[in-house]
């Protein structure tokens, strides 16, 4: 009876320990079949990194013709605009930066500044020193001798420069009425100019001669039909070449009473004696 206990106890236990055995058995297959699974899938994935990137050096896989751009390229590119091929030129040297310039300076742009205008400065003409007055010679001067009402007894002697340039009167002209009359008319010292007498081409000096005295106290009196002039030289050391024959008014009545002045610029200085 003990024995058949026994034996019926134990079949039960043989029964659970065979069941478990197999269940150890089935676990440990599913953890194998896991962990080769997953072996399995991290072989793949190895080789589809290694197929999809190339090592070094070696040869394109891409067939010829294919879209650069596809993919993750494709969208690096649009998303970089430098790298667009089809941007605006112009616009891509606006942003491209100036390799001189400071990053902290900002770029300032300066309005652009006006053309200078210059004005041209009005030529000055050139100014030439006046000719030096020459003495003035007998075949520069037109003569003439004119009667004068007032004062009585009075001629007016003339002489107007017909030359190129200036030229100096000196003193007083000297007179000869005849070929008897042994010294030249004599002067009023009082008629003496500040400074000699010079006269531009066209213009004229004169000089007033008293033919007689008006209280008819002169000696040798005569009727002249001519005057010889003479031009005095600057140092008074004799007459200057040439001389000066003029033919006298009508009835010009002379004595030795007779007198001239010295040369005058104006009409009114030579006729006030």
């Amino acid at each position: 009876m003990t024995d058949q206990m026994t034996d019926r106890l134990g079949t039960p236990r043989k029964h659970l320990l065979a069941v478990a055995a197999i269940a150890a058995s089935g676990l440990l297959g599913l953890t194998a079949c896991g962990s080769a699974g997953k072996a399995d899938a991290a072989n793949a994935g190895s080789g589809s990194a290694a197929t999809s990137t190339p090592a070094v050096g070696a040869p394109s896989t891409n067939p010829p013709g294919a879209d650069a751009t596809s993919g993750s390229g494709a969208e690096s590119a649009t998303a970089n605009p430098s790298q667009n091929p089809s941007q605006n030129p112009t616009q891509s040297q606006n942003q491209s930066p100036n390799p001189n310039q400071n990053p902290n300076q900002t770029q300032t742009h300066s309005a652009p500044t006006a053309p200078k205008t210059t004005t041209a400065k009005p030529s000055t003409p050139k100014t030439t020193a006046p000719a030096r007055p020459t003495d003035c010679a007998t075949t520069q001067l037109k003569p003439t001798v004119t009667n004068l009402t007032r004062p009585v007894n009075h001629v007016l002697l003339t002489v107007t420069n017909t030359g190129t340039g200036p030229c100096n009167l000196y003193y007083y002209p000297g007179l000869r009425f005849d070929a008897d009359q042994q010294s030249v008319t004599q002067a009023v010292e009082d008629s003496k100019p500040q400074a000699v007498v010079t006269i531009a081409p066209g213009e004229s000096a004169y000089a007033a001669i008293g033919t007689s005295a008006a209280d008819g106290s002169g000696g040798a009196g005569r009727v002249e039909k001519q005057v010889e002039v003479f031009l005095e030289s600057r140092d008074q050391s004799g007459s200057l070449p040439g001389e000066l024959t003029l033919p006298l008014p009508a009835n010009t009545y002379v004595d030795d009473k007779a007198f001239v002045t010295y040369w005058q610029s104006d009409l009114q200085s030579a006729v006030a004696w």
